[in-house]
């Protein structure tokens, strides 16, 4: 690159630091009197000049190595601009490298908020197994057993199902498994939230299998009954959003397993038309399976009374509580005021926040910012919820942004929703699924479902993690020696 050239990208540099450095104090003086945990203040800092830098147009700058940049924004441009002063050779252009501890520090916070909420870092690779309970494993203690000695540093317990005595025996089973294995695995136990779901349904067939095509009744009463010419009909778990539905409105039904929209509205529920489900033959409906309404404009509370109620079993026995379809800062502030009310200690409990719609999405850093900045706080990309409302064909874009901007917070990421799914049902994984866990390496935590197969696919995602990580670290390629490069030159 000609010093011409040099000397205007550094004077790009120099204008975009400053107008980082300037709206990003402005977006982190809104927000540095409610921070209590002191070490944020540098991830709030660092996560403002990041939504500041990434108001501009870069990728004519990224030449100059700025893929690496999110725990660090303002010492690396600091670094770019040296370096294109150096080049220059102008004296009246010469600008001091940033410090080494602050050009490391935003890696060396991610790690440090990674292992106050999810655990140790495992010992061969970067990223931490976590897995969903089965009800089995309170009864089996070989479940449990088997997984912490393959490798789960997570137990996951999904609090929509099963009961307290439950719960209870599967965190015993954690416990002795971590004994006998001498290993950490921490107990994450999950509140719903306010995640609409069937609550019963009715059908004159054998099996509610759904066809495209079909008609469903979906209503709030207790006391159900099929419309004529339906043969089934399911009811939600939370009635009174029954009301808002108009005709036309999509209904998206198993996480997008089953496509409909509101074909007529009745006095007790509206009659729903399914325009698509995934499978030619059909999808069974089941009780407890999500109910999604894309775009409808209506708040359910966060936490119902039974989420208030479960929640004094969970701060008394969980290592870290996550919860499901947090929206916003306000949110943020009630979940904290349920959990501090129960507990010994304020934000003593590290939070998980489920990240599944697009309203959260759009408001990410607030939320991020409200949580990070009294406890220790991971986010988890609940994929398929949030495939369902921004759509599949953006998925990928939107779980980038989440992982960038939690980086930029130093907030550590859970990949969560099917990874490994066909591994952990049938045992043999595809070469998709294989794909996705090599994605999945940039968070720190990697989810698993529960499944026949599980222990199987606990240790060959641990395996591939602990190949490809040497190879990748977030989104940077690490320029290791190819073994390919060797054989082409001689001793």
């Amino acid at each position: 690159m000609a010093i011409r050239q040099v000397r205007e990208t550094l004077e790009k540099l120099l204008a975009l630091q400053h107008q980082v450095e300037r709206d990003g104090e402005r977006l982190y003086d809104g927000w540095k009197d409610d921070i209590t945990r002191e070490t944020f203040h540098t991830s709030a800092r660092n996560l403002a000049h990041y939504m500041a830098l990434r108001r501009n147009e870069l990728s004519t700058l990224q030449w100059a190595s700025m893929g690496r940049l999110e725990a660090r924004v303002l010492p690396t441009l600091q670094a770019v601009a040296a370096s294109c002063a150096h080049i220059v050779g102008d004296e009246d252009m010469q600008f001091d490298y940033p410090l080494r501890e602050d050009f490391v520090l935003g890696e060396q916070l991610l790690d440090d908020n990674a292992e106050q909420t999810l655990g140790p870092e495992p010992e061969k690779r970067y990223t931490r197994i976590m897995v969903t309970m089965p009800t089995e494993a309170a009864r089996d203690p070989s479940i449990i057993d088997g997984l912490v000695e393959q490798g789960m540093e997570i137990a996951r317990i999904n609090c929509s199902h099963d009961d307290e005595s439950v719960w209870l025996a599967m965190i015993e089973q954690v416990r002795q498994a971590e004994r006998t294995h001498n290993r950490t695995c921490r107990v994450s136990m999950e509140i719903p939230g306010p995640k609409i779901r069937i609550d019963r349904l009715l059908t004159t067939q054998r099996k509610a299998r759904v066809l495209r095509g079909d008609r469903i009744f979906l209503t709030g009463n207790k006391g159900m009954f099929l419309p004529a010419g339906i043969s089934t009909a399911i009811r939600c778990t939370i009635p009174e959003i029954i009301d808002y539905l108009a005709e036309g409105e999509p209904v998206i039904i198993d996480d997008g397993h089953i496509e409909c929209v509101v074909a007529e509205r009745m006095d007790d529920g509206v009659i729903l038309s399914v325009t698509r489900v995934v499978r030619e033959r059909g999808i069974l409906l089941r009780p407890e399976k999500g109910i999604n309404f894309p775009g409808l404009d209506y708040r359910v509370p966060l936490l119902s009374h039974r989420d208030e109620q479960i929640l004094d079993f969970i701060c008394k026995n969980a290592d870290v509580i996550g919860c499901s379809f947090v929206r916003d800062r306000e949110d943020i502030a009630l979940l904290r005021e349920e959990i501090n009310k129960r507990l010994p200690a304020p934000d003593s409990m590290p939070i998980i926040i489920k990240i599944e719609t697009l309203d959260s999405m759009r408001v990410l850093p607030e939320i991020l910012v409200a949580a990070a900045s009294h406890v220790p706080t991971a986010v988890m990309i609940a994929r398929g919820d949030l495939a369902v409302e921004v759509g599949y064909e953006r998925l990928s874009e939107y779980q980038e942004e989440i992982l960038w901007i939690c980086e930029a917070a130093h907030v550590p990421v859970i990949w969560a929703t099917q990874v490994a799914e066909t591994m952990v049902q049938t045992g043999i994984p595809t070469r998709a699924e294989v794909s996705d866990i090599t994605l999945a390496a940039k968070s720190e935590c990697i989810m698993l479902n529960k499944g026949e197969h599980i222990n199987e696919a606990v240790l060959l995602v641990g395996d591939i993690l602990t190949k490809f990580e040497k190879h990748v670290y977030k989104k940077t390629a690490i320029l290791r020696k190819l073994s390919i490069a060797s054989e082409m030159f001689d001793d």
